[in-house]
């Protein structure tokens, strides 16, 4: 991680900037989000087979990066997961279930089941997060499919001279590396809010959207093979994505099973909560058995909040460009 990266671009990108530059390439763009977010749920799941103890164990280690913070402490990647184990003295289990929208009962039984298994230590009101936990947690691939998202729209932002100077995913992957529990923390929070938005709001549990969010990205896949196969697409497709998606309803769609494979969640669960997004009109069964999002209601409302995350998504982007505007090796 010695590599010297110089970026040629002085002043600070601003949030308009990148949203206006992510609205008008967005179905190009937004696809790599997409694959971000498949992986990174898929990855947790398959680990912890259960997205409640991931997501708590995210939030500690979030309040562990913000701990370093306080104390103006910053590790690189190599640095952090070198560290054996990380004492949080303000460690409030209503807090912890507040923020993730789960109730202290379940929040209280889930760090008993980290406990466990050896990932975190409990002591009255301070909680000791192990290097076990770490190291399940190394996220590899996430920071390299982010440097590829965020590659992608830096290419797009110096088309518009927005910056001289458009970043690999290569330099991406050390800028965040380098300065990990600095940078890596604007990524988890961002998740932690998002995703608990979207359970709280529509979906109950976390694993119900992940599946939910799976027939999406299905769909979302052939949307963009369309857009990029016709020279006359229009290039600004945030506005009408919703629409977009369920004019291809006719020929896609996936089995429980083929979900099943993909998210790493049991056959029989996936139809359990399957059977809750049909009853809930979130999606459609096939005569043919392939499932499919739903023009209802209740997916024009999670379509408002898509458009209200854009801006939350360039936010995040934004501050991971700035920190690379002021990284100095």
């Amino acid at each position: 991680m010695s590599k010297e990266i110089r970026l040629n671009f002085s002043t600070e990108v601003e949030v308009s900037q990148v949203y206006n530059t992510l609205t008008k390439n967005y179905i190009e763009i937004i696809t790599d989000y997409f694959e971000l977010q498949r992986v990174w749920l898929n990855n947790a799941y398959i680990t912890f087979k259960d997205l409640d103890k991931y997501f708590i164990l995210m939030s500690l280690v979030s309040k562990t990066f913000d701990g370093y913070a306080e104390y103006f402490k910053k590790y690189d990647f190599d640095q952090f997961y070198n560290v054996d184990q990380y004492e949080l003295t303000k460690f409030n289990i209503v807090n912890i279930a507040k923020e993730l929208s789960i109730s202290k009962e379940t929040a209280r039984r889930k760090i008993l089941e980290l406990e466990k298994i050896g990932i975190i230590k409990k002591n009255k009101k301070a909680v000791v997060v192990n290097r076990k936990a770490y190291n399940l947690q190394k996220p590899t691939t996430s920071i390299h499919l982010i440097s590829k998202f965020l590659a992608n729209l830096s290419r797009h932002l110096q088309k518009s001279n927005i910056i001289k100077q458009q970043i690999s995913s290569i330099d991406f992957e050390l800028l965040i590396k380098n300065n990990y529990t600095h940078c890596w923390n604007y990524f988890l929070k961002f998740q932690i809010e998002m995703l608990t938005t979207f359970k709280k709001k529509f979906f109950r549990d976390y694993e119900t959207f992940q599946i939910w969010a799976m027939i999406v990205y299905n769909q979302n896949l052939a949307l963009t093979k369309k857009i990029k196969s016709s020279a006359k697409y229009p290039d600004k497709v945030k506005d009408t994505y919703l629409s977009e998606l369920l004019s291809l309803t006719e020929t896609l769609g996936l089995n429980a099973m083929t979900i099943s494979d993909l998210t790493g969640i049991p056959r029989p669960t996936v139809i359990r909560k399957l059977n809750f997004l049909m009853k809930n009109r979130f999606i459609n069964k096939k005569e043919n058995g392939l499932y499919v999002v739903s023009d209802s209601s209740n997916v024009k409302e999670i379509d408002k909040y898509r458009l209200e995350n854009v801006n939350k998504i360039s936010e995040m982007s934004c501050k991971l460009f700035n920190a690379a505007r002021m990284y100095k090796n």
